[in-house]
């Protein structure tokens, strides 16, 4: 009844959840005239989706060896004015080609650089080698697997690849034993755990087994024991293809989006939900409470596939 002060209020009602979106995509820094095509593209998908949030990149994000400081020409050609048009953060990761000498990735300090330029750009956001950014109910953590590749090796600068490994699993398991409390994990770095692209699977990186190093089992060892199973997503580029596989690692579903500036060639037949290297593209992430849909874009403006995980 209209007099009845016990009947409940429609106002009480609980908020309906926080949207979060997102694009992921790497493998960008080339300089190439199809940097902007995707810039483009990325704008008019967020702004149809109701606004994106951020922007994670893969790694490799200058070829061919990095850049050399906050001055670097660099800076202006393959990221400030390509992503003009973007109002967004961008939350980077290292590959092998932003740690110098051929592409090897061996020079750590030019890793750090990258960090350092956080504090000169407005949308340039990478607080460390590796970290991690919450948004809403999605914990995000972004990895340094360049350094990871190379575990063991002693470094001539500033650290070892053993001690930033060891750190970052210490790390990692710490969130993983509570200091997350998102909905949702998200980890993404530069290798991938899973390919059909040219460098294949971590542990058999090139179709090369059981040599150190280039086979890539510091890789699989560091995400079987401190990603898989863990996170809901591991999302990574270093082939250039846009790939999402059908196997997962212990539960952990995985993305390769490394065709953000180029494209090479699919070799493997791993069975996958979707993959092409044709085009570049992105992928299009939208969390909302427990279900996140997935989608997969190419720089036409086309979506080439989608799909609906509820938790």
């Amino acid at each position: 009844p209209d007099d009845d002060d016990t009947a409940p209020d429609d106002d009480d009602s609980t908020p309906p959840p926080t949207t979060v979106r997102f694009i992921a995509m790497g493998d960008v820094g080339t300089g190439f005239s199809n940097q902007q095509p995707a810039s483009l593209v990325i704008e008019s998908v967020c702004l149809a989706a109701g606004g994106c949030d951020f922007v994670l990149l893969m790694g490799d994000n200058f070829y061919d060896v990095g850049v050399d400081s906050v001055t670097d020409s660099q800076w202006d050609d393959k990221f400030e004015d390509p992503y003009a048009n973007l109002d967004l953060p961008f939350y980077p990761v290292l590959g092998n080609h932003d740690g110098g000498l051929w592409g090897t990735g061996v020079e750590l300090w030019k890793g750090d650089v990258q960090v350092e330029y956080s504090d000169y750009s407005d949308k340039w956001t990478m607080p460390g080698r590796y970290y991690k950014h919450s948004w809403g109910n999605v914990d995000l953590f972004g990895i340094d697997t360049s350094s990871v590749f190379f575990d063991g090796l002693g470094a001539p600068f500033i650290t070892s690849y053993s001690d930033l490994t060891d750190d970052q699993a210490s790390w990692l398991q710490s969130e993983w034993a509570g200091a997350s409390t998102g909905d949702w994990r998200f980890v993404y770095g530069h290798h991938p755990y899973l390919s059909n692209g040219p460098h294949g699977n971590a542990g058999t990186y090139e179709g090369i087994p059981f040599v150190p190093y280039v086979s890539g089992d510091e890789i699989k060892d560091f995400l079987d024991d401190n990603v898989c199973g863990q996170a809901d997503f591991y999302i990574c580029g270093h082939d250039h293809s846009r790939q999402w596989m059908v196997d997962t690692c212990n539960g952990t579903q995985l993305v390769i989006t490394g065709a953000g500036a180029k494209t090479s060639s699919i070799d493997g037949s791993q069975p996958t939900w979707f993959e092409d290297a044709d085009t570049e593209g992105f992928f299009l992430f939208e969390i909302t409470g427990n279900t996140a849909t997935v989608q997969v874009w190419d720089v036409n403006g086309t979506m080439n596939y989608e799909s609906v995980i509820t938790k």
